[in-house]
């Protein structure tokens, strides 16, 4: 299409006040953009920048839950902890659905790339809420927030190529 009627195209789309499509190298996801309308727009009728908004406060919202449970350690809280750290993550975790939707964001959760740290992180969310609220267990709180964290990390990076065998190499290299 030549760059006459993209403008052209652009301008009428902007005159009927609807979403113009930015250029492929102008695309704020670059080569995701396809795969992200393809995906969450048939089930939601949220814009391309509503969608991006959404996944923005969902995962502040929930880094700063997340935040807001670490103090509760300072000040020797843990039952708050627990919970608001656990919503935090869960809270991050589903900012996701707003690009991608629930089906395609369960498919990938359960991959054969990162089904494990899928369930060791929700075993961990549950186990974090259980010792703190049931057993009120300091100790155990503590530990299965740390598994959280660990799982939550390994889970992120599966979703970054190379990024576990990096740190691995990283690891390996610390530990020799």
């Amino acid at each position: 299409m030549s760059s006459l009627s993209k403008s052209a195209k652009r301008t009428w789309q902007q005159l009927l006040g609807q979403e113009t499509q930015p250029e492929e190298n102008q695309s704020i996801i670059g080569g995701l953009q396809d795969n992200v309308d393809n995906c969450c727009g048939q089930m939601c009728k949220l814009t391309r920048k509503q969608r991006l908004y959404g996944f923005g406060m969902c995962f502040a919202a929930g880094f700063i839950l997340s935040m807001v449970g670490t103090i509760f350690i300072g000040f020797g809280k843990i039952p708050p902890f627990a919970v608001c750290y656990s919503l935090g993550t869960v809270l991050s975790l589903c900012s996701s659905l707003f690009l991608w939707g629930p089906c395609h964001q369960l498919k990938n959760m359960f991959k054969e790339t990162r089904w494990l740290a899928t369930v060791v992180m929700l075993v961990a969310i549950a186990l974090t809420l259980v010792s703190a609220l049931v057993w009120k267990s300091v100790g155990l709180t503590i530990l299965f927030a740390l598994v959280q964290f660990c799982a939550v990390f390994w889970y992120g990076i599966s979703y970054i190529p190379f990024a576990r065998g990096m740190v691995k190499n990283c690891g390996q290299s610390c530990m020799a």
